[in-house]
């Protein structure tokens, strides 16, 4: 089963910039996960202006590859999601810019995945499939559905034209999170059905190949969606999900007391959309949280879209979903590793967490230690051997 983690965690908004972070910070995670045994290929993230000069100049595509020659590393997978700007001191709702209905979200994606595809082609290597995430659709305005779903359909025809013309298989996959237009993967299945597969003829076929669902573990988590069931129903309904971001959130068991305890995460970088009472209580920020405090503090349980080191659990009225990410896992080492998606780490935040409560200050002890944790969370959870077998 391939494990990864999302290199959005890393600043890099030209190409110079990418190659720098990712010796500082990938080349030795993957050296480490090598050296126990594991294979290890890149989660890359490219923003628009990354993407735009690899797809147009074969020098800078050249370079890239002799790079990755040279570290023996592979791009598993994409995260096509923030357009640019991600690490700006407040992203907040601009994460969802362009939408889906705009044409320069189109060319982004397909920036995106003619360079892994001629990557991958050129190199004579790379994986079966490549997951590209991207967002779903765009942020609760609804209005222009009829428009993403054409614009979606056109980038999975040029997703099937690439691998017709190269042999590379890339899969977009859409991933609900709360407050946007599909924020569950039921929501995400029934809009690529009825919306975007609703067509007769080998173009169904086409479509369904190259467009799916990315599942994310915390963003289901916000919104009160068991990420099991949600997997296996996609699975039912023949929906492709060919990567999961394995991530947790911060969960408050006792918000009558503690309200203040969650309300010390708010920051102003990313947006932290906050859900009461496996989500029928919701708020966009946790701002306001704060500013509806008596309504949340009536809930039971809080949950918000913070993604927290995944080994990061804690007993008492603060903590993770963890146990919720550790059922996920044992359903993933029960799966057959044909049929299992690509699992990425993805924990963006390290950068927007305090100092003093940071579980590791040095960034590539934080994410050894998160690849570490759910390589060990698979292999327990295995079936052994059965009985006189």
């Amino acid at each position: 089963m391939r494990l990864t983690y999302c290199a959005n965690v890393h600043p890099a908004e030209d190409l110079a910039a990418w190659f720098r972070v990712h010796e500082e910070h990938a080349v030795p995670i993957a050296a480490a996960v090598r050296a126990g045994g594991r294979e290890f290929g890149l989660g890359a993230w490219w923003n628009a202006t990354i993407a735009r000069q690899l797809a147009a100049d074969p020098a800078a595509r050249a370079g890239l590859a002799e790079w990755l020659d040279r570290h023996d590393l592979d791009v598993w997978t994409l995260n096509a999601f923030p357009y640019g700007g991600f690490h700006d001191a407040a992203v907040k709702t601009r994460v969802y810019t362009p939408h889906w209905a705009d044409p320069w979200r189109v060319a982004y994606t397909i920036d995106v995945a003619t360079v892994v595809t001629l990557l991958h082609a050129a190199r004579g290597r790379g994986p079966a499939v490549v997951p590209i995430s991207t967002l779903p659709l765009g942020f609760r305005e609804d209005s222009q559905r009829r428009a993403m779903a054409v614009n979606l359909r056109v980038v999975a025809c040029r997703l099937a034209n690439l691998r017709d013309e190269h042999g590379v298989h890339c899969v977009l996959a859409l991933e609900p999170e709360p407050n946007c237009m599909l924020e569950t993967a039921a929501a995400t299945a029934d809009f690529l059905e009825q919306e975007v597969f609703d067509v007769a003829g080998p173009l169904e076929e086409r479509l369904r190949d190259h467009l799916g669902v990315c599942v994310d573990l915390c963003h289901l988590a916000v919104v009160g969606e068991d990420p099991v069931a949600a997997w296996r129903s996609l699975r039912q309904r023949e929906i492709t999900v060919p990567k999961v971001q394995v991530s947790s959130c911060l969960e408050l068991r006792d918000p009558a007391t503690s309200l203040d305890r969650l309300l010390a995460f708010d920051e102003p970088r990313y947006l932290h959309q906050t859900g009461g009472d496996a989500g029928r209580l919701r708020a966009l920020d946790l701002a306001d949280v704060a500013a509806r405090r008596a309504e949340f503090e009536r809930c039971r349980t809080i949950r918000t879209h913070f993604h927290l080191p995944v080994f990061w659990d804690a007993e008492g009225p603060l903590g993770s979903t963890r146990r919720q990410l550790r059922a996920f896992l044992a359903e993933m080492a029960d799966t057959d590793p044909a049929e299992a998606p690509l699992l990425e780490v993805e924990t963006y935040t390290w950068s927007v967490l305090d100092e003093d409560w940071r579980p590791d200050r040095d960034l590539v002890a934080g994410i050894l230690r998160e690849l570490d944790d759910v390589a060990a969370v698979l292999s327990t959870s295995k079936p052994g051997p059965a009985e006189g077998s």
